[in-house]
């Protein structure tokens, strides 16, 4: 089994994503899948489309900025583009932490091929982020909320979890963590982190065939 992964860590929201995608790659390290991490400068265009045609991955995961029509890498420069390249990722299973790119972009995924999936966000994925813990993000405990809720896509999948069961374990995560955070008194940022919590959860999309998953 082989998976693609994007880091891009030029700005701190990026290098956040960075940071904890390294949960993800060790776990499926520990699976025996053999991975391409297309880290900092390495991911760029030319390096994801010749990867992604030299190795044909089953699974894709995408962390960077995006658009209703792209997923970007380093210095925010299209990794994959509608009308563009986005074909490459119609035999992987797809998930991108990225803003906007389930509205364009994975409905055109998953066009391509009745098997396709697309697991992403179809406004902006937002998290809340403590300035103590930049140099730092794993330590980051409000960040942890939201990148545990989000990992568990990759996780989900990565125990031969269907496509839209990860989705759903994804989904509820958020959701535990919305409910513990509107009953806590401890953090004056609570109400603002539930908020972005529940934002993700409604707007993270899971296209094309839910069934489709992993043989692990």
């Amino acid at each position: 089994m082989k998976m693609l992964v994007t880091r891009p860590q030029h700005d701190m929201t990026v290098r956040y994503l960075s940071y904890w995608a390294e949960e993800i790659i060790t776990f499926a390290q520990e699976k025996g899948m053999q991975i391409v991490d297309l880290q900092g400068q390495k991911a760029n265009k030319d390096d994801f489309e010749g990867r992604m045609k030299k190795l044909e991955p089953e699974i894709v995961f995408l962390n960077g900025h995006g658009s209703e029509d792209s997923v970007t890498g380093h210095n925010n420069k299209a990794l994959v583009e509608v009308g563009k390249n986005h074909e490459v990722l119609k035999d992987s299973i797809t998930y991108a932490v990225s803003c906007d790119s389930g509205k364009l972009l994975g409905p055109n995924v998953v066009k391509e091929n009745s098997n396709a999936t697309y697991i992403g966000y179809d406004d902006e994925f937002v998290f809340v982020a403590d300035g103590r813990y930049i140099s730092k993000p794993l330590s980051d405990p409000k960040a942890q909320l939201f990148m545990e809720s989000s990992n568990q896509v990759m996780i989900s999948l990565l125990r031969g979890h269907r496509v839209k069961e990860a989705s759903e374990r994804s989904r509820r995560v958020f959701h535990e963590h919305y409910r513990k955070l509107l009953a806590s008194t401890t953090d004056a940022d609570s109400l603002q982190m539930a908020q972005c919590l529940r934002w993700d959860m409604h707007h993270q999309v899971c296209l094309g065939n839910g069934d489709a998953k992993l043989e692990v």
